[in-house]
């Protein structure tokens, strides 16, 4: 049973989307195993920065790619929108690319800062250069 301030709600499974830190504060007293265990749960920070392009169009297909750390440490992945989900592209017969790039994750605050005041232009930049260079 899940009480809410609305009301009860009384369900065989709950899901959260809680960080794991932050689930184990909502948790009741009686569950403090649990969050014992919630707490220990390491959590990374990733900046997800979407792009688009008017008039252009990718030379491959396929979802997207992921970069090695060793390669990049500030760079997780580039997902390609426009191919996984291309009618969400805008006028149709006018090219557009969308792309969604995530940076940080485990070296977000080496490569960042706090994440709490990473600054948005840094993190555009950056990822504007990763399209370009990978």
């Amino acid at each position: 049973q899940l009480t809410l301030a609305d009301g009860t709600i009384t369900a065989d499974h709950v899901v959260s989307a809680l960080p794991a830190a932050a689930l184990a504060e909502a948790l009741p007293a009686e569950a403090e195993p649990l969050a014992r265990e919630l707490r220990c749960i390491p959590a990374a920070s990733v900046a997800v920065v979407n792009l688009q392009y008017e008039g252009a169009a990718l030379p491959v297909t396929g979802f997207g790619h992921l970069v090695p750390s060793s390669e990049d440490p500030a760079l997780l992945g580039i997902v390609y929108d426009s191919v996984a989900f291309p009618e969400h592209d805008g006028t149709p017969g006018t090219p557009s690319l969308r792309l969604t790039v995530m940076l940080g994750g485990a070296w977000f605050r080496q490569s960042f800062g706090d994440p709490a005041a990473a600054a948005p232009e840094l993190l555009l930049r950056r990822a504007r250069a990763a399209v370009r260079d990978h």
